[in-house]
Formats: C-alpha cells, sequence, structure tokens
C-alpha cells in the first residue's frame, strides 16, 4: 500500500475500533508502516474515530524519534509510541493497535496472581497465526502504571519470554491491551480474534 493509503485506512479501522468500544474517550492507539520502513502514529488526547491521515507522525520504530510531525503542531504523539516501538524492535511488529476494551480488562483478571492467561477449545484461535483450534494459547499479563511509558521494561520482559512465543498480544490490568501483527490487515485480523477470545474467556466464567 502506498503511505496515503495505509494512512486512510489506519483512520477508517479506528473509526471501526470506535465503534466496537475498543477506543473510545480518546483512549487506545495504532500504528502502521510507512514505504521507508517508519511508522506512522496516532496522536495522543484526541478522539480516535475523527484522526485524519495528516494527523499521523511519523516515527523511528529503532527509539521512537518523531522523523515527521503532525501537519497540526498542536497535536503530540501517542503515549504508546516507546511501546509500539518496542514490539517492533523485538518482534518485527509493523502494525500495533492498542485497545481499551472492557473485554480486555477482564480478560486480564482472569490471571490472578499469575502473570499470563490461557485461551483453548475456541475455533477463533486459527485466527492467530500459527495456531490451531487444538492449541492451548498462553497470554503474557502485566501489571499497569502510572504512566504508559512505564510499561516498557515489563512489555519488553514478556516479548522475549519465551512461553509467549506464539502471542501477538499483551493484557495490562485495569488498562486493555496491545496486539499486533505483520502488516496494518494482519493487526486488523488479530485485534478481532483477540477480542472475541477475551469476550469468550469472560463469558465463560
Amino acid at each position: 500500500m502506498s503511505d496515503r493509503h495505509t494512512k486512510e485506512l489506519l483512520c477508517e479501522l479506528l473509526r471501526i475500533f470506535y465503534t466496537k468500544g475498543w477506543v473510545s474517550g480518546t483512549g487506545g492507539g495504532i500504528c502502521g508502516p510507512t514505504d521507508d520502513g517508519n511508522l506512522f502514529l496516532a496522536p495522543t488526547g484526541v478522539h480516535k474515530e475523527r484522526i485524519q491521515p495528516d494527523d499521523f507522525f511519523v516515527v523511528s520504530p529503532t527509539d521512537g524519534s518523531v522523523v515527521v510531525p503532525a501537519v497540526d503542531p498542536s497535536l503530540r504523539p501517542s503515549e504508546c509510541n516507546t511501546i509500539f516501538c518496542t514490539a517492533a524492535r523485538i518482534r518485527g511488529a509493523r502494525s500495533v493497535m492498542h485497545s481499551h476494551a472492557l473485554s480486555s480488562v477482564l480478560a486480564a483478571d482472569r490471571a490472578g496472581e499469575d502473570d499470563h492467561v490461557a485461551f483453548e477449545r475456541l475455533e477463533m484461535l486459527k485466527g492467530i497465526r500459527g495456531l490451531t483450534n487444538r492449541d492451548r494459547h498462553l497470554v503474557p499479563v502485566i501489571r499497569n502504571t502510572p504512566r504508559e511509558s512505564e510499561l516498557v521494561d515489563q512489555v519488553e520482559a514478556a516479548l522475549k519470554d519465551d512461553r509467549f512465543a506464539a502471542s501477538f498480544a499483551i493484557l495490562v490490568t485495569d488498562h486493555g491491551a496491545y496486539i499486533w501483527g505483520d502488516d496494518v490487515w494482519e493487526a486488523k485480523r488479530h485485534t478481532e480474534v483477540y477480542h472475541f477470545l477475551f469476550e469468550a474467556a469472560v463469558a465463560r466464567r
């Protein structure tokens, strides 16, 4: 996809995710790949369903530095920036979505004192790359912090943990989830599938 098409698709996805209650109240975030290997990053503190293509920043996945600012000088890069870049650096993620869905918060509660939740006996597991409906799928759960940037050490540890090598998501207690893929379309699919898994796990309980 061209850079323009990518930004338009990211805007479309934010509108869809808003209708599902995953990025309401200015919460949540998204990023996607540029043609030259950087990332388009949504701004913080704005209504995500109203974001336009020119509102995206271009950041380096190496360190999160701003390569190209948004057209509107009043906008600021998403608080998710360092976490998105950590997923890009460690897992090769090229598109990441941050959800504030209630189902993700309730699913994280299932971990209790453990550092993960397990999903199994669900056909929708097939929607996660590499999985079958016979797999027991572990998703890491990390503890929330006052600032999103303070989650990075926990995120990095979870991404490097071999137990979670098959996971494309991280749950944050009392907060939400980070979900990613190799491109925008895979991130979209994984986002939809993981939210189904979250909702199913909560409903079954």
